[in-house]
Formats: C-alpha cells, structure tokens, sequence
C-alpha cells in the first residue's frame, strides 16, 4: 500500500497524510461483552509502506491478539474506563479512530428552541430533510401513513447515503439507541482529544464492505458454512488493503468473531478516509455517484453535515 499522498490531505496543509496510525471500534453495550477493538500501523520499510494489524481483540489477555498489552490480570472486557484507557494511550498527533456508532445526534434531539413541529420547523438541517426526504425515498415502499421523515431518529446522512444504495441504520433507530447514548458518552469523556471529522469518524463496517465487495460478496461474509464464511472475511480483508500484514495478530481470531472481523473493517476504513478515497458529501454534489436526485440533495446540503454528522464510507472501485 502507498503512503497517503498530500493532494489527499484536507484542511491543514498534509493533516491527513501525517496519520499512520489507525484505531477501529466495533462499539458494543457498556458491559462490553461485544466491544472490539483494532490497531493498524502504517509502517515503512526498506522504502515500502505497509499497513501491520497490530491489535484486534475482544479483550486483553488472549493469545494472538496483538502485541504491547498492559500488565493485566485475568481477561478484561473493553468497558467504558478500559475502552477510554484504550484509546487514550494510542491515540497521538497520527492516530485517527474510527467508531461504528453515531457520533452525533438527530437534530431534534439537540435542539433547545422551541418545537413548533417538524412540518413548521426552520431549523435549517430538518427543513433539507422535509424537503429532500421524499425525493431520496422514492425508490423505498409506498406507505401513505408513514412520515417521510423523522428527525428526532434520523440524520440527513442516513437519507443521503440510502438513495445511493448503501442502508444505513438510523442514528437512533430500533437497536442503536444504547450505542448512539455510550457513543455520546465517548465523545464528550474524550474530548478534546478525539474531535468529530479530525481524528475522530464515524463509519459503518458493512456499508464500507458493500460499497468495497458488492451485496452478493458482502452477503456470503455472514450466510452459508463457517469455514467458507472465514475464508471469505480473510480475502475481504487483503481486497481492502493489499498487503495488509497479520505479524501481531493470527487471522483467525479476527475472521471467526465478528466483532473483531468489524473492528478491522473500521481501522480499514479509516485508512481509506486517511488516503482520501471516502466518498465526501461534497463528491454526491458533483454527481460522482450519477444520481441526479442525489447530487441536488448533497449540494443543497453543503457544509451542514458537520454538525449534523456523516458516515464515513469508501468510495466505490471502478472494477467493483
């Protein structure tokens, strides 16, 4: 893998080319039973950079999960304390982290004005929804009941990256509830350390591995015989990143647990964000993903993604 280029680099001069270190968070309940982390290092040898797994684990204390552990005793789950521990002892000036929960709230959740109704409402992010909703949905059921959008559960991302194919799940839809609260949590007991579209992003490791593979690729990651399954993950693995190197980690701790094999997919998908090869708000406006309805909607919605959020997802190869 080539070392990031500087024309990839977005806001301080090279700021994305100098991170070589990436974090991958595959967020579970807050007794951490599902919560998985991975650490890629960006390393350079004899001229040749290359991308080493050096952590990908469910819990310290298991064989073949990565190098550099802390004295610990026993197996220790990623909790809130250790998962903060965690990222507070790797995280520096070239680290980026990539968490698979939402990073921001809906709107109507923020919002302290008060609430005349979604249909009457001027805050400006609810009014592209109102207005871009039913356009984006078109292709969705027709449900004449069913409000076109409600943006005390959603964000304009998920309505953006669905009419491009990718179905995201809603910021606090059924099940995402306690992720996006601990996710919450997270950001504000890390800050100013970790700050939202710096070093810190939010990603979504199956939209990434969709837009990467393909559905039917994607699909026989998690359907049919385990050894089939595993073997799957493996070549997804080297297809996102060619080369990548398992010297710290045995592969097959991280294609049997599919926490682990997500929390890759994130550290992987922040080196692609890190290379610029994201697929940027900015790039649906110029009509890059040739849907027009969708280029209209991303121009319209021009830089209120950054509070509003944005997952972070690769573009998809010409050969896929």
């Amino acid at each position: 893998m080539n070392a990031p280029a500087d024309e990839a680099a977005t806001g301080p001069a090279g700021a994305r080319a100098r991170l070589h270190r990436f974090i991958g968070v595959d967020l579970g309940g807050g007794r951490g039973k599902t919560t998985a982390v991975a650490r890629l290092e960006h390393t350079e040898h004899d001229g040749q950079w290359r991308l080493v797994l050096a952590d990908a684990k469910l819990r310290y204390g298991q064989r073949g999960t990565g190098s550099g552990e802390p004295a610990v005793t026993g197996d220790v789950l990623f909790r809130d304390e250790v998962l903060v521990d965690y990222l507070e002892r790797w995280t520096d000036a070239r680290t980026l982290v990539a968490i698979d929960a939402p990073l921001t709230l809906p709107a109507c959740i923020r919002c302290t004005l008060a609430c005349p109704g979604v249909e009457r409402c001027e805050v400006p992010v609810v009014a592209w929804m109102r207005q871009y909703a039913p356009q984006l949905r078109r292709r969705g059921r027709s449900d004449p009941g069913k409000p076109a959008v409600t943006p005390y559960t959603q964000r304009a991302t998920e309505l953006l990256l669905g009419a491009l194919g990718v179905q995201p799940r809603e910021a606090l839809g059924q099940g995402t509830g306690p992720l996006a609260a601990r996710a919450a949590f997270l950001r504000r007991r890390l800050s100013p350390r970790l700050r939202l579209h710096e070093n810190l992003i939010e990603v979504e490791p199956a939209a990434t591995l969709q837009q990467w593979l393909g559905p039917e690729r994607t699909r026989a990651l998690y359907h049919g015989d385990s050894a089939r399954i595993w073997e799957q993950r493996k070549r997804s693995l080297h297809a996102l990143a060619q080369g990548l190197s398992f010297e710290y980690v045995w592969p097959e701790m991280v294609v049997r647990n599919v926490h682990v094999f997500h929390a890759v997919v994130c550290a992987l998908s922040a080196s692609l964000w890190a290379a610029g090869q994201e697929l940027t708000c900015e790039a649906v406006a110029r009509g890059e993903q040739g849907d027009e309805t969708a280029a209209a909607a991303a121009a319209a919605l021009d830089t209120m993604w950054l509070e509003d959020g944005w997952i972070a997802i690769p573009r998809r190869p010409r050969s896929a």
